[in-house]
C-alpha cells in the first residue's frame, strides 16, 4: 500500500512540477508574442502614417514646382489662350521624378489634356473612368481640385507592373482654363516596407519560440530525470520494505507456528497424555469403583484437551467470525479470555448497521486479538475496554487498558539495521495490517498509566 501510494506520490510530483511549468511559459510566451504582436502592429501603423504624410508631403512639392514652372506661361497675357496650353501642356509632359513620377492634366468635364506615357488617350473624355475598385477616380480629382486642392488615393497601373497598384494623387485647379493638374505616387513600396517589418517579426517570433522551446524542452527533461531518479530511489526503497515485509510475513508465521505448537505440546498433548495414563491404570485395577475413578479423571482429561483444541482453533479463525461477523467475533473472543483470566473487559460499539468487507472485519479482529494478548501477556492490567464507534467519516476502534504502559523506546520506528529483534513486533504487524486496508493506527502509553490503541479508517474503504 506505502509502495503505491509513494509510486502516485512521484507521479503526481512531477506532475506538478511540469504541468505548472508549461502552463507558465505558455502563458507568459502568448503575452509576450501577443504584447510583441501589438507593439509591431502598433510600429506599422506608426511608420505608415509617418511614410504616407512625407508621400503627401513630397507630392505636394512636387505639385506646387510643376505649377511655378508654367505659370510664366499661364499668366503670360502675351500668348493666346491656345497657345499657351499647348506650351503648358508640353512643358507638364515633359516634368518628370524618380523613375515613375509625372503630372497629368484635365479638363473639368474630364478630357485627357496631358499623359506622357499614354499619350492615345489625350484628346477623349475620360469622365467616367474608375480604377480596379470601381472608384471613379477622375471624379475625385476633378472635385478636390476645384475645392482648392486636395488628394485621392485609387488603383492604376503602374509603367513598370503589370498589374494596378496603390496610388496617391494631389490634385489643383487652374481655374482660368478649367483645368485639373495633379500628380501620383505608387504606394507599393510602403506595402513592401510594412511586409518587410511583418517579415522580419515573424523571424524574431520563429527564433524566440525555438529558443524558448529549448528552454522547456531542457527544463522538462531535468524535471523527467529528477523524477526517473526519485522513482528509481522510490523504487529501491519499495524493494527493501518489500524484502522486510516478507521476512516479517515468514517470522510472524514462524511464531505462529511455534505458538500453537508449544500450546499444543504444553497442554493438548500433556492432557492427551494424562487420558492414556488414566486410561491405562483403568485396564490394570481389578478394583471397580477405582477404574471407574480412572475412567472418569481419562474422560475428563479428553474434554479438557477438546476445549484447548476450540481454544486454539478459535485463535486461529474464529468461525463466529466468518458466521455472524465482526461484533460476534470479538465478543467470543473476551467472553473466552474472561472466563480464563481476571480481567474486567468492557465491549462497546455502534456498528450493527454497517456493512464491512471480510478482509476489513478480520484486520480489526486481529487488531482486537492482538492488542487484548498484550494486555493479558504483558500489560498487568486489571481491565481492558474494546469500543468501536464511527465519528463523521471514520470508523474508530479503540482498546485501553489500566497496566503498566509501554516504556518509550519499543514506541520508536524500529531501525533499519535490526528491524526483527523488537519483543513487540506485534505492534508492527498491526500497523501494517491496518495500513493494508488504508487506515491508520496509532499507539499511546504513559507508563504506569496504561496503554491506548486507536485505528482510524476511513469509511469509504470499508
Amino acid at each position: 500500500m506505502e509502495t503505491v501510494n509513494s509510486r502516485k506520490l512521484t507521479r503526481h510530483i512531477i506532475m506538478l512540477s511540469i504541468i505548472p511549468l508549461i502552463l507558465v511559459v505558455v502563458i507568459v510566451a502568448g503575452i509576450l508574442f501577443s504584447q510583441a504582436k501589438q507593439l509591431v502592429n502598433d510600429e506599422m501603423l506608426l511608420t505608415r502614417s509617418n511614410v504616407m504624410a512625407a508621400k503627401k508631403q513630397e507630392l505636394e512639392q512636387y505639385v506646387e514646382l510643376a505649377i511655378k514652372s508654367i505659370e510664366p506661361y499661364y499668366q503670360d497675357p502675351n500668348l493666346s489662350e491656345e497657345d499657351a496650353k499647348q506650351i503648358v501642356a508640353k512643358k507638364l509632359s515633359q516634368l518628370t521624378y524618380g523613375s515613375d513620377g509625372y503630372f497629368f492634366a484635365y479638363t473639368w468635364d474630364g478630357e485627357a489634356t496631358v499623359l506622357p506615357y499614354q499619350p492615345n488617350r489625350v484628346g477623349k473624355n475620360w469622365w467616367e473612368v474608375e480604377d480596379s475598385h470601381g472608384k471613379k477616380l477622375l471624379q475625385e480629382l476633378i472635385r478636390v481640385a476645384r475645392e482648392g486642392g486636395g488628394f485621392v488615393d485609387y488603383f492604376w497601373h503602374k509603367p513598370s507592373a503589370k498589374e494596378p497598384l496603390p496610388k496617391l494623387s494631389y490634385a489643383v485647379s487652374l481655374d482660368k482654363w478649367q483645368w485639373m493638374v495633379g500628380s501620383g505616387v505608387y504606394l507599393d513600396d510602403i506595402e513592401r516596407q510594412m511586409l518587410h517589418m511583418q517579415s522580419g517579426f515573424d523571424d524574431n517570433v520563429g527564433k524566440s519560440a525555438s529558443a524558448l522551446f529549448v528552454v522547456v524542452f531542457v527544463a522538462v527533461s531535468a524535471i523527467a530525470g529528477l523524477g526517473a531518479s526519485l522513482n528509481l530511489n522510490m523504487r529501491k526503497l519499495a524493494n527493501e520494505q518489500l524484502s522486510i515485509l516478507n521476512q516479517q510475513i515468514l517470522d510472524s508465521q514462524e511464531n505462529e507456528r511455534k505458538r500453537v505448537s508449544r500450546e499444543l505440546h504444553d497442554g493438548v498433548n500433556q492432557l492427551l497424555v494424562a487420558a492414556k495414563y488414566r486410561m491405562d491404570n483403568s485396564q490394570q485395577e481389578h478394583d471397580e469403583i477405582q477404574r471407574q475413578r480412572e475412567l472418569n479423571a481419562s474422560k475428563d482429561a479428553m474434554e479438557h484437551a477438546i476445549v484447548e483444541l476450540r481454544r486454539i482453533s478459535r485463535d486461529l479463525r474464529p468461525p463466529q467470525l466468518d458466521d455472524l461477523g465482526l461484533v460476534a467475533g470479538i465478543e467470543a473472543y473476551i467472553n473466552d479470555l474472561q472466563s480464563r483470566t481476571n480481567l474486567e473487559l468492557l465491549f462497546e460499539h455502534d456498528i450493527d448497521a454497517i456493512k464491512m468487507a471480510a478482509e476489513v472485519e478480520t484486520t480489526l479482529y486481529r487488531v482486537v486479538q492482538e492488542a487484548l494478548h498484550n494486555v493479558e501477556k504483558h500489560a498487568q492490567a486489571q481491565g481492558a475496554d474494546v469500543i468501536i464507534q464511527r465519528e463523521g467519516h471514520l470508523l474508530i476502534l479503540t482498546i485501553s487498558d489500566d497496566g503498566k504502559g509501554i516504556a518509550y523506546e519499543y514506541l520508536k520506528p524500529k531501525r533499519k539495521s535490526s528491524p526483527f529483534v523488537d519483543d513487540h513486533m506485534g505492534l508492527q504487524n498491526m500497523k501494517e495490517r491496518v495500513q493494508a486496508i488504508g487506515g491508520t493506527l496509532l499507539v499511546s502509553s504513559v507508563e504506569g498509566q496504561g496503554t491506548e490503541v486507536r485505528v482510524n479508517l476511513e469509511m469509504e474503504f470499508i
